[in-house]
């Protein structure tokens, strides 16, 4: 028993059970042999193989502490439900190119949108963004802020309804509650909207197929290198963004606003380059593939397009002259504030 529990507690971020469908398949057949899959830097280099189920791993990611010092397993309890569920819509309906009924799709999105949030870059991300809060709200209130009432002065024109202002307790036990928050988002926030959109399984019969990565998830928005730099964020309702998750070498899910093609499309080398050059970008430090053999170009430096915002305004200082007419007024100030003070 105590075993059972101890792993457990040894938590995926990317799910060994996702990963097993990029096990190498010219891996030799023996009793002794360990199935593996290949991984790379983000830049191609340095492959080793390994198991699945010893990579993308933490201790305690998922556990929460009961108030009485014990863990609580339920988040870990409840991700492996998904997992499971995921693993079976892929193995008896994706695999064979079936349609998916509601419930199918329920459980393929979940899977979808906890696999963008679960991920140890999403929970640091989020972890260094709430410390950024803290130390500029500690700057402003004070570092005693908790034991005083505080009340924030805001500019006129501040919707203070779309505010966050701070609370006692929020910064408590960080690690915890950022991972709670982040599984609340995937199933409230992100949930729907995959729900809702235009849903492809991209096809290939290429022999390498598709890399994933340890942030399985990409959300890319194709036409973002045409705005300032500052205006490239990617969010759900941008009806632009492109949602890629691979989810075997032979199949990738594509979520769109706008319809792509058939539920399940035959795709190219092209596609597969491209597909692979960008979750090869996007990957925090790790790509996975079903094979030692990559190709280059999914790893190379790219320039900028004609027609990007970079090309159009070679002077580096514009990137500091922001005149979109959405930029926040207070954030303009900031800006320009920093500029004078000879600051990037």
């Amino acid at each position: 028993m105590k075993r059972k529990k101890y792993e457990q507690r040894r938590q995926h971020f990317v799910p060994a059970c996702y990963l097993k469908a990029w096990l190498d398949p010219s891996a030799p057949k023996t009793s002794t042999n360990t199935p593996y899959v290949w991984l790379f830097d983000k830049n191609g280099e340095n492959p080793k193989a390994k198991a699945p189920e010893k990579i993308f791993r933490e201790s305690d990611m998922y556990t929460l502490t009961m108030p009485d010092g014990g863990h609580d397993l339920r988040l870990e309890h409840g991700l492996g439900t998904v997992e499971a569920h995921f693993t079976k819509v892929r193995t008896s309906k994706f695999n064979f190119k079936r349609a998916l009924t509601e419930e199918d799709w329920l459980w393929a999105c979940l899977f979808a949108a906890t696999a963008h949030n679960r991920t140890a870059a999403s929970r640091d991300h989020f972890l260094s963004q709430m410390e950024k809060i803290k130390e500029m709200f500690e700057k402003v209130a004070g570092p005693d802020w908790e034991t005083r009432t505080v009340e924030p002065e805001f500019s006129p024109h501040v919707d203070r309804s779309n505010v966050y202002i701070p609370q006692p307790g929020d910064f408590d036990n960080l690690k915890e509650t950022t991972t709670t928050t982040l599984l609340n988002s995937a199933t409230d926030v992100i949930l729907p909207m995959l729900l809702g959109m235009h849903k492809t399984v991209l096809c290939t019969s290429d022999p390498l197929g598709f890399l994933t990565s340890d942030a399985p998830s990409t959300w890319h928005d194709p036409t973002a290198y045409r705005r300032h730099p500052f205006e490239r964020g990617v969010g759900l309702r941008n009806q632009d963004i492109e949602i890629t998750l691979p989810i075997s070498p032979m199949q990738c899910l594509l979520f769109t606003h706008r319809p792509v093609g058939p539920l399940y499309a035959e795709v190219g080398a092209d596609w597969i380059d491209v597909l692979n050059h960008r979750h090869a970008a996007y990957a925090p430090t790790t790509v996975v593939a079903r094979s030692k053999e990559t190709r280059a170009l999914w790893f190379q430096a790219v320039q900028p397009q004609a027609d990007s915002w970079e090309a159009l305004h070679p002077d580096p200082d514009e990137k500091h002259r922001w005149t979109s007419a959405d930029c926040p007024p207070e954030l303009l100030d900031s800006i320009q504030r920093r500029r004078s003070d000879g600051q990037s």
